[in-house]
């Protein structure tokens, strides 16, 4: 009678020694899906590229043409600038904030007949998050593209679908139409989107030069052997 109870007793302790191993594990709580992630801050400023974009209503540059002399005045119409927060509205994105400097501005060219939609990029946090660079967007309503980023890395690309711009790097200072300018950044596009219809240049390789407290210096369209040269210019703060 005693071996039978010590059977039930070690049957009875087996049993809950199982039933205790054998109990399914709590699910893993993912933080993303109740929210209660720590929250993820990313701070973009332009920083330096501002002083290469900054330029206010009334701003103007005049630039030259090196194979038939036109002159091409081009005047800041618009200007826009602000710090943007924006937060991730869904489950997998709803802990990260991203506030970033956004700027926009509207240039008008009196030779192309056109305006010049410039602006820096937006960030979206449901997106797939990436590095945070400043890259300008211009666009002309016959073409888009992409002839400006920060920080300045030699050989870094970025593509809009149809060309794609290249960083070839800066020089100290350049001398353009006998004026002297310095922190030069230039950035190469293999087909230029906004062609100089005018004159016939349709999706050439063209290379913008970018100056330190002005602007486009030079543009130079590789493709049609003439380039636009800054011959003056004012820039409002």
């Amino acid at each position: 009678m005693k071996n039978i109870n010590v059977i039930k007793i070690v049957s009875i302790c087996l049993l809950i020694h199982f039933s205790i191993g054998c109990k399914p594990k709590p699910k893993y709580k993912d933080c993303k899906l109740d929210g209660s992630c720590p929250q993820q801050y990313y701070r973009m400023e332009l920083g330096e590229a501002k002083a290469y974009l900054w330029a206010k209503p009334g701003s103007y540059w005049i630039y030259k043409n090196t194979a038939t002399g036109d002159i091409d005045t081009q005047t800041c119409t618009g200007f826009y600038f602000d710090s943007v927060t924006v937060r991730g509205t869904e489950s997998a994105t709803s802990f990260i904030t991203i506030k970033y400097d956004f700027l926009s501005r509207s240039i008008s060219s009196k030779f192309n007949k056109l305006t010049y939609h410039d602006e820096t990029e937006r960030y979206e946090p449901d997106a797939p998050l990436r590095p945070l660079k400043t890259v300008f967007e211009r666009y002309a309503g016959i073409g888009f593209i992409m002839p400006f980023s920060h920080p300045f890395v030699i050989g870094e690309q970025f593509s809009n679908g149809s060309s794609t711009m290249t960083c070839k790097g800066m020089d100290s200072n350049v001398i353009i139409q006998g004026k002297e300018y310095f922190d030069v950044a230039k950035f190469e596009l293999d087909k230029d989107d906004i062609w100089e219809e005018k004159l016939n240049c349709i999706r050439a390789n063209t290379i913008y030069y970018w100056s330190k407290n002005v602007g486009i210096i030079k543009k130079e369209l590789k493709t049609c052997n003439y380039s636009w040269e800054l011959i003056d210019y004012n820039i409002i703060q």
